[in-house]
């Protein structure tokens, strides 16, 4: 059985697949990293030279993914002139918790930050670390993404950055503080009151619990998600998931004709 086979007979899985590529470096995937699921510890995969992985988990569960840190020579990929290789760490990232529900969850992607970003964000956002460098607390991240990066190729939803829908705002349940958003360089700005064109929406400082992530604009509507907090961790519920756009008055946050039971944990992106 592959890495990540789940070995209990006649038990239904589901298949995780996607890419790990590096925040701020669209053009560098991250090739030999260990992807594990937080409630499943038996499981892990490691992505291939594309930084692409595939890994069976169990059906109807809260599988919450997670890539661990690591270092290595990874292909940077400009779209313009000749590929290069370059020496990089990454940085531990969480994402969102799913509610596994029948289906395989496609472009279940990794935006994750090597040393600089992650130091200079800490810095920025004054974010209280420990001796190993992970925050005291956990901090959670997402962006207001828009439809047209929903069940896309990776070059598709590269092409199509900025990802995301300016004007929205994010409310999570119980309460936190209200978030910082990200400004059209990329930027926590603290000035802002809603999304920019970037869609980047954090909390820099949050205590441990399981935390409902709610996103409201009035032009357009938007998946909510779970983020299960702990000491260390940083929740990036990123692109194409995370607070993904919906389409028409067909797709509702709590379930409908495109989305399987309890999508508020993890609705699955159409194609559409």
């Amino acid at each position: 059985m592959e890495a990540g086979g789940i070995e209990t007979p006649g038990e239904k899985t589901v298949v995780l697949s996607g890419r790990a590529y590096e925040f701020g470096h669209m053009d560098t995937m991250i090739s030999g990293a260990s992807i594990r699921v937080r409630e499943f510890p038996e499981l892990a995969a490691v992505t291939d030279e594309s930084g692409d992985f595939r890994l069976e988990v169990p059906d109807q569960a809260l599988v919450t993914p997670y890539i661990e840190s690591g270092s290595g020579t990874n292909i940077r990929r400009p779209r313009e002139g000749e590929p290069f290789e370059v020496e990089t760490h990454w940085n531990e990232i969480d994402l969102q918790t799913f509610q596994t529900d029948g289906r395989d969850l496609f472009n279940v992607n990794f935006q994750t930050p090597p040393d600089f970003e992650f130091e200079a964000l800490k810095a920025l956002l004054q974010v209280p670390s420990g001796e190993d460098g992970r925050p005291l607390k956990s901090v959670i991240v997402t962006t207001a993404c828009a439809r047209n990066v929903r069940g896309v190729d990776y070059d598709t939803f590269w092409l199509r950055t900025p990802h995301g829908v300016a004007g929205a705002t994010a409310t999570a349940e119980p309460a936190l503080p209200d978030p910082v958003y990200f400004n059209e360089q990329v930027i926590p700005d603290s000035s802002l009151t809603e999304t920019s064109i970037d869609g980047g929406i954090i909390w820099p400082v949050v205590e441990t619990g399981t935390y409902t992530i709610t996103t409201t604009s009035p032009t357009a509507g938007f998946a909510s998600f779970t983020a299960t907090c702990a000491p260390g961790r940083v929740v990036n519920a990123n692109p194409p998931w995370g607070a993904f756009e919906l389409v028409g008055a067909g797709e509702e946050p709590d379930g409908g004709p495109e989305f399987p039971a309890g999508c508020r944990v993890g609705a699955v992106p159409s194609a559409t």
